[in-house]
């Protein structure tokens, strides 16, 4: 069963401990997600290093990020959205029950395993949004549920472009389960059923595979920005930003825009799958001219005002024991790391 790539944010530590940490993170266990370190505010969780950390009241932390420098990070606990852990040792006075050996390659895999699965309801969502992509052709229009063993898994509305998913399901009983679409189907999502839009499932899979899944006239034909996708406003990472304001100036074939852009060709490919499954680009030309007036203005106030180009936040439910601190359950329209204003060294540094 295919597995995401999952986002590993790292702060505060020196470099030889960072560099093992990226080693460790990195290596392919069999089965299991694949992480990636990155950007800290585009990940999906955090490890932090105690060393780094000051306390700042009852409910706020000041990273010093990255090591050694005048850069500080701030961070309050009660608006955490992900799963994070501080490397040992704990700063004086500061209690948390997730911490862990950075040294240690045994307490970092122990520490990502329990990440994975606090994060299994982001996994669940990539697995779906997988079976969405195989499956559109089939199911064009109209209600599918997803059952396994007599048990209501999902119901994917074709029609209204939404989804529910049932919290404790795995990826892999979403993975066995049976498509059922009869006549009449019921297109009402249970209550305590997450629910969301397919435009996000979508997203998810395809901003986290790492398979090629970019369909091949976008390779050949002239590629026009369609829309903003609807989506939250910092799901979108530099490359999303800058392909969105090169086709919103130009549009052109893909050999065009890795001329214009540079980097990777199979990278830019991969960001333009991920633009093409939310409905953000086109190779119909009149489609494009038709959306143009509020794609540009969609596109300003993304640039602009990235809070409020907010353009969705997933409803909630309950999620019984379930109910960690994820990106899969709830978004803030920015990251929780604030940057402080740099401090100078003290002379003993400099």
């Amino acid at each position: 069963m295919e597995q995401p790539i999952l986002r590993l944010g790292l702060l505060g530590f020196p470099d030889s401990v960072s560099s093992n940490l990226q080693m460790w993170a990195a290596q392919n266990q069999p089965g299991w997600p694949q992480w990636r370190v990155g950007d800290p505010h585009q990940a999906d969780a955090w490890m932090i290093s105690g060393a780094s950390v000051d306390v700042q009241g009852r409910d706020g932390i000041v990273v010093q990020h990255p090591y050694g420098g005048t850069e500080r990070l701030t961070l309050h606990r009660s608006e955490v959205d992900r799963p994070l852990a501080f490397g040992y040792p704990l700063p004086e006075g500061f209690v948390s029950a997730e911490y862990f050996e950075a040294e240690d390659e045994k307490s970092v895999r122990q520490r990502l395993q329990r990440f994975e699965a606090w994060l299994r309801p982001l996994r669940s969502q990539f697995t779906l949004g997988a079976l969405l992509v195989d499956r559109l052709q089939e199911f064009k229009n109209g209600v599918v549920h997803l059952v396994l063993e007599g048990r209501l898994l999902a119901v994917i509305d074709l029609t209204n472009w939404r989804a529910g998913l049932h919290i404790p399901a795995r990826p892999v009983d979403l993975e066995m389960g049976q498509w059922i679409s009869p006549p009449g189907v019921d297109n009402d999502i249970p209550p305590s059923f997450i629910k969301l839009s397919l435009n996000r499932l979508m997203w998810i899979y395809a901003a986290r595979t790492q398979r090629d899944v970019l369909p091949p006239r976008y390779r050949e034909q002239t590629i026009y920005l369609r829309r903003v996708p609807r989506l939250p406003a910092r799901w979108f990472d530099d490359m999303h930003m800058r392909l969105m304001r090169e086709l919103a100036v130009r549009p052109g074939p893909c050999t065009d825009l890795v001329s214009r852009i540079g980097g990777a060709t199979a990278d830019i490919e991969h960001h333009l799958a991920a633009l093409y499954y939310v409905g953000g680009l086109t190779t119909d030309p009149d489609t494009a001219r038709r959306a143009e007036p509020s794609t540009r203005r969609e596109l300003v106030a993304l640039q602009f005002n990235p809070v409020g180009a907010v353009q969705e936040v997933p409803l909630s439910s309950e999620f019984g024991d379930l109910n960690a601190p994820s990106t899969a359950l709830r978004e803030m329209p920015h990251s929780p790391l604030r940057v402080l204003p740099s401090t100078p060294k003290p002379a003993a540094f400099q």
